[in-house]
């Protein structure tokens, strides 16, 4: 595949700018790590995606895979950030 990069990199956006819409931080602090997040994660994880999915590596199933995989990242840092906060309120 030979717009592999772009491909990702537009899959890992679009999955970030789609978290950010249905689950918006509280703070700028909160956007900026959660984004962080969503791009690392979504970059790291989205072949993992693509080959649970078991879906051939064609450039829309590549941006929909690194697009899942950041949605799926940004979701799992807010509840990352729930569990923590409620654990510093117990001690």
């Amino acid at each position: 595949m030979e717009d592999g990069l772009i491909a990702k990199l537009l899959g890992v956006a679009s999955g970030a700018f789609l978290a950010l819409v249905f689950d918006p931080p509280r703070s700028r602090m909160g956007f900026a790590r959660r984004t962080a997040a969503a791009i690392v994660a979504g970059y790291i994880f989205g072949h993992v995606v693509l080959t649970f999915m078991d879906w051939p590596e064609t450039y829309e199933n590549v941006v929909a895979a690194f697009c899942t995989s950041a949605f799926l990242s940004w979701a799992a840092m807010g509840r990352v950030k729930k569990l923590v906060e409620s654990y510093r309120k117990e001690t």
